[in-house]
């Protein structure tokens, strides 16, 4: 008999509790009360906790605070999570609450985890053959100030291993914070760069957690939301940094590509973008939307049929195709809208592609929709660096 629905049988879970909206920082005091957190550790991004929201909040919990450690500038090493890990423990906080971008969130996760299982975090980090993790010993509270990672409601702990110069990570489904305060007022004063790069990372999370292998129909209509979203905020968010209300739509973007990754996976745009960031040192975000569109280019042919539905989302206009092609249009015409720079503006040279392809084969996300060789991979690298304008 033909069956009557295409759904395959899935499972998901998605535990974190969230606060969204402006101004619902106010209620972190509500949580730390409720939970009996009187020894709070505080992890943050320095720059953030000059934001009066920021500063009232804390405020409002001084007597709780233990310690406000902060985070050191650039994304998380994996001696730099182990040092955090270190202090949480001597510590003997009863909660974290991390203040910051995905840098300081995912420090914050992985010294808590360290705080549970004994060791270094590279003990629990891929590739390789991680450790087990065990449950987490104290609470989480995440709070990002950027709209991009959406790594405060996520398993990921990303580093870089500097010894070998690569993106490594440490995912659990204990990981995740138990509360998440997504307040679209703190990202009011980020720079163009930053909100661009976190726009393009959150775009690229949730098309990626669409043509996964792994996908399911809960992350597939959280990610198409994420991508409808974000399509039209991140352009308005540039032109205009005071626009509440773009702000708000880009940082729920954010969180629902957070939550579309966390129950499907990244792709290849992550692939792709991971060597641009641990060789290159470039932003993440950033990576993400140099990559995005030779990554989709290569996918389409697999699942063209799911390109169509991230074309559908971003509102492309029909042209008659059915191949996928569309969805690649429409993201490259939002590369040049937001003026995304090109691999060679970033100094990304033809030189640097064996390594690029070397490291993008170490660290590569297995979930793709179809098999990329070597050769394919270059050609991406190759097709980038063709671009001299978006």
């Amino acid at each position: 008999m033909t069956s009557l629905t295409d759904v395959p049988s899935f499972k998901n879970y998605l535990p974190v509790r969230i606060e969204f909206g402006p101004g619902c920082l106010s209620k972190l005091a509500d949580v730390l009360i409720t939970e009996n957190c009187t020894h709070v550790f505080v992890i943050a991004d320095p720059v953030v906790l000059t934001l009066p929201s920021v500063t009232e909040a804390l405020e409002s919990v001084s007597s709780r605070i233990a310690e406000i450690a902060h985070v050191a500038p650039g994304e998380p090493t994996l001696e730099g999570v182990d040092d955090m890990g270190a202090r949480l423990r001597l510590s003997g906080a009863d909660a974290v609450v991390a203040i910051g971008g995905g840098s300081a969130l995912d420090t914050a996760k992985g010294a808590r985890l360290l705080l549970a299982n004994p060791g270094s975090i590279r003990d629990y980090a891929w590739p390789g053959e991680p450790k087990p993790v065990a449950p987490p010993a104290i609470l989480l509270v995440t709070v990002p100030t950027t709209a991009g990672t959406g790594s405060e409601v996520t398993g990921g702990v990303v580093m870089t291993d500097i010894g070998k110069n690569a993106k490594v990570a440490a995912p659990s489904p204990h990981n995740r914070a138990q509360y998440c305060f997504v307040d679209p007022e703190l990202t009011l004063s980020l720079p163009p760069g930053p909100t661009m790069w976190g726009g393009l990372d959150a775009l690229g999370q949730a098309i990626g957690s669409i043509i996964a292998k792994v996908h399911t129909p809960v992350g597939d209509g959280l990610a198409l939301e994420a991508i409808r979203l974000a399509t039209v905020a991140l352009p308005r968010a540039l032109l205009n940094p005071g626009d509440l209300a773009a702000r708000t739509d880009l940082s729920c973007a954010a969180l629902l590509a957070g939550l579309a990754m966390n129950v499907s996976e990244a792709g290849t745009e992550h692939s792709l973008a991971h060597p641009l960031g641990s060789l290159h040192h470039l932003p993440h975000g950033l990576t993400v939307g140099l990559m995005l569109a030779e990554s989709m280019d290569h996918d389409r042919r697999y699942e063209p049929q799911r390109f169509e539905r991230i074309a559908d989302a971003m509102k492309a206009a029909d042209d008659g195709t059915t191949d996928g092609s569309r969805a690649v249009a429409a993201v490259r015409a939002l590369l040049a809208l937001v003026s995304c720079p090109t691999l060679g503006d970033c100094g990304v040279r033809q030189e640097h592609v064996p390594a690029l392809v070397e490291s993008a084969l170490t660290g590569w996300i297995p979930v793709e929709p179809g098999p990329w060789t070597s050769d394919d991979i270059v050609h991406a690298y190759t097709t980038a660096l063709a671009i001299t304008r978006r």
